[in-house]
């Protein structure tokens, strides 16, 4: 700091150090009256123009919620209300495809497995694209990807069409959760995990949906229509993509500041809110969307944690969806007496029972609000899944179908919290710079769960119920206590924009 003339001069001298092991010193000096406090500079307020900076993470904190996150919330909604169509669509699809070409177990099984194998085998490459090429283009190719191979595979002739087309569909269905990763960077960290599990939601319709349909379609029209119109949410995401915007993380990391700085003051204006003053920070990162990033020295021991626990769920999760038709289709067939006969339809109190069991999904929503900002994520994940494993026991019990129903209700309810978790936990915890990578890389480690759960619920279940539930409950309780062992705790923290 220099006086002169009763003027102030306050000198800014900024040191960094290059490859050559030479300091590189740059000198800014700023002008102020008398009486101006250096602060004022980086508030924005100081007397010639010159301007203080501000980050997307403040600008996001600052904007607030308003009805811009509720059209994004929306929009993201329909991938998983698609996403959700296509998971359940393999539940009600493989009882009738049974029938209709004599498949056995193993075979109805594939169906499934396939569709996991094409998520599993790409949802690494999409992350990578979504960190390098942002979020906004990949979701529109993985949406047209699952809507046009959806809707061919209804035309499929043959058992093998159905395999190749429902893997293809698999495929694209790997880049849909990134749609999540967008909602997440544009929430402020208050309201953050109660909006994203509110999204529970449109998962939970879409389950709904799909069964409902199913229960229409599959008796008057078949099951090819049911694929059909199963393709439909997806379709209508291509239309409404023109009202889903890019990331402003991603383009401030990308060095785009003019596009970010756009999307920022649409916010301001939509949400009646003001922009932050002073210079948008473009903070960079050579290596955006390296995977080897995942596995730095602050990451590494999260990564391969994240990954047992994504196994854990898509595993825990799907495995319910599955044995929920299977243990009806189960219960039928000894009403009816032929235990050898694998083609019992589902019933109408069967669809009735799968669309009770499904609201446990809705049930999970105040309890993990409440407990995901008062106990922790890390706690959160752990409850429900020591829930899962509990619920899974129960399950072996002979009781009635009510009573049955009832304990599919509380897995599936527990189950869609431990998504919750681990959809939060993983945004949070990795940097803009390889969150995409993270959610793709940890979404890889979920197919492969997602894989093993066909053989578990349908063909293992088949040969014994008791040693089905046991192979859950245990996984359960050992993720359970992985949760807990998480070494970051992302609650209250401010999403990180890259790697430390």
């Amino acid at each position: 700091m220099e006086l002169l003339d009763g003027e102030v001069f306050y000198t800014k001298i900024s040191a960094q150090l290059n490859s050559d092991d030479d300091t590189e010193v740059s000198v800014r000096a700023t002008h102020s009256r008398a009486g101006r406090k250096p602060s004022d500079e980086r508030s924005g307020n100081t007397g010639n123009g010159v301007t203080g900076t501000f980050t997307v993470e403040e600008a996001v904190e600052q904007l607030g919620i308003g009805w811009f996150q509720f059209q994004l919330w929306a929009i993201t909604g329909l991938f998983s209300v698609a996403d959700a169509c296509e998971m359940m669509l393999l539940a009600v699809l493989s009882p009738v495809l049974r029938c209709d070409w004599g498949l056995s177990q193993a075979q109805v099984a594939m169906i499934t497995t396939v569709v996991f194998i094409g998520m599993g085998v790409l949802s690494p490459m999409w992350g990578m694209l979504a960190d390098r090429y942002g979020r906004r283009n990949n979701l529109l190719l993985a949406s047209f990807v699952v809507w046009y191979f959806g809707l061919l595979t209804s035309f499929s002739p043959t058992y093998a069409w159905v395999l190749i087309l429902r893997g293809l569909v698999g495929g694209g269905m790997a880049g849909m959760p990134h749609g999540f990763t967008l909602l997440t960077e544009y929430l402020p960290q208050k309201y953050r995990a109660k909006i994203l599990i509110f999204g529970t939601v449109c998962w939970a319709s879409g389950t709904m949906f799909e069964i409902c349909l199913a229960a229409i379609v599959i008796p008057r029209l078949g099951w090819r229509w049911l694929l059909f119109l199963s393709s439909m949410p997806c379709l209508a995401i291509i239309v409404l993509f023109k009202f889903l915007p890019q990331s402003a993380r991603y383009l401030v990391g990308a060095g785009r500041k003019h596009e970010a700085l756009k999307i920022l003051k649409y916010i301001a204006k939509t949400n009646k809110t003001k922009m932050p003053e002073g210079e948008l920070v473009a903070e960079t990162q050579e290596d955006r969307g390296n995977p080897k990033l995942l596995f730095s020295r602050m990451y590494m021991r999260t990564t391969f944690q994240v990954w047992i626990l994504w196994f854990g769920t898509a595993l825990t999760y799907y495995g319910m969806v599955l044995a929920s038709a299977e243990i009806l289709q189960l219960h039928n067939t000894k009403e009816a007496g032929n235990q050898g006969c694998k083609c019992n339809l589902l019933k109408h109190d069967d669809y009735v029972s799968m669309i009770v069991s499904t609201l446990g999904e809705f049930t999970s929503l105040p309890l993990n609000m409440l407990l995901i900002d008062v106990i922790g994520r890390r706690w959160t994940g752990a409850i429900n899944f020591m829930g899962c494993s509990v619920f899974f026991l129960l399950i072996q019990l002979h009781v009635s179908q009510g009573l049955l129903t009832f304990f599919i209700f509380a897995v599936r309810g527990f189950s869609s919290g431990i998504f919750n978790f681990v959809y939060i936990y993983t945004s949070e915890v990795y940097p803009t710079s390889i969150r995409a990578s993270g959610l793709g890389s940890s979404s890889m480690f979920a197919r492969v769960g997602a894989m093993i759960t066909p053989f578990l619920a349908q063909v293992l279940l088949e040969e014994s119920l008791t040693a089905a539930v046991w192979v859950y409950a245990s996984i359960c309780a050992f993720c359970a206590i992985n949760a807990v062992l998480l070494p970051i705790e992302t609650m209250g923290k401010a999403l990180p924009q890259v790697v430390a």
